[in-house]
């Protein structure tokens, strides 16, 4: 009995320990320093909000949400190669421009393809269509190199194919040449938006009119804020923040270690329960002298 009570009392002891020591050992996961792809699938969605800013004042000239949505897979051809790939839906709106659009995304490593964009402009009270934008990238273009890791450099050099169409005119299609150099931050950025708070890899580019920064989080699987600025003197033109996501991450490590924990803490019930039911059963110490000698009488030698 005093051998099972330090058994128990020693699993207990070494169960606490570990409970202790478990937000430790999820740390590295959920603040890694490397950020694999992402495992996404039909049904993600991702919702922001969009803040214009006049960039010689600050001040907020226009409001709007943005939506993204992989609604299903399709295969498509860009001269003679076959790219299988996730169909994203977006919806921006403010309170005077909608721009829908579909978003093919390469499964195998999340390049793009091929987008097309309807734009709608706000004419009085309603929403008029603009112009309808189609564009292909040839190879298809590479925005977030994954795995990602702190300072992180690559290039995109591409041509990018866009075809412009007004409502009532010919269409008119251009070929030009795309060249990026992308960077990631030296360091996480801790960023908190409505989502949450994230520990976000800086992804940046820079045009000759602008700088553009996404600040991705494995944990939703995306961008968790969006910023333009003027390059000339880096003053915030757009600010684009996640309010909500249905993705859950960062999907197997956290998991594994969460039904681990939760497996450690039905065993630590198990035991407790175990060790009160014994407490529970064990004889009175009064009545184990009369036990004894009843036993000796009751029972032949080679019994004992």
């Amino acid at each position: 009995m005093i051998t099972m009570q330090k058994g128990v009392r020693k699993t207990l002891a070494m169960t606490l320990v570990f409970l202790m020591i478990l937000p430790a050992i999820l740390t590295p996961q959920v603040g890694s320093t490397e950020a694999q792809q992402p495992s996404l699938s039909i049904g993600n969605r991702w919702t922001y909000k969009v803040e214009y800013l006049d960039p010689d004042t600050g001040d907020v000239v226009a409001n709007g949400t943005t939506t993204r949505e992989i609604i299903g897979e399709s295969n498509f051809t860009v001269d003679t190669t076959t790219y299988n790939c996730f169909v994203v839906m977006t919806n921006h709106t403010t309170e005077y421009q909608n721009i829908k659009s579909m978003i093919y995304l390469l499964k195998s490593d999340l390049r793009t393809v091929k987008e097309d964009m309807e734009y709608w402009l706000k004419t009085g009270e309603e929403f008029t269509l603009y112009l309808i934008s189609n564009i292909t990238y040839d190879p298809p273009l590479e925005e977030l190199d994954f795995p990602l890791t702190e300072g992180k450099k690559w290039n995109v050099s591409l041509s990018k194919t866009e075809t412009v169409t007004f409502p009532g005119e010919p269409p008119d299609t251009k070929t030009t040449h795309l060249a990026r150099n992308y960077t990631v931050s030296e360091t996480l950025d801790r960023v908190t938006v409505d989502a949450g708070t994230f520990d976000a890899f800086v992804v940046s580019y820079r045009t000759s009119d602008f700088i553009y920064e996404q600040y991705y989080s494995s944990i939703v699987g995306g961008s968790v804020m969006e910023l333009k600025k003027r390059r000339s003197d880096e003053q915030l033109m757009m600010r684009m923040e996640l309010i909500e996501t249905n993705l859950i991450g960062p999907s197997a490590p956290i998991e594994l270690w969460v039904w681990l924990a939760i497996g450690i803490g039905i065993v630590v019930i198990a035991v407790v329960a175990i060790y009160i039911f014994i407490r529970m059963r064990k004889p009175s110490v009064a009545g184990m002298p009369k036990m004894v000698f009843l036993a000796k009488f009751r029972y032949p030698l080679f019994f004992r």
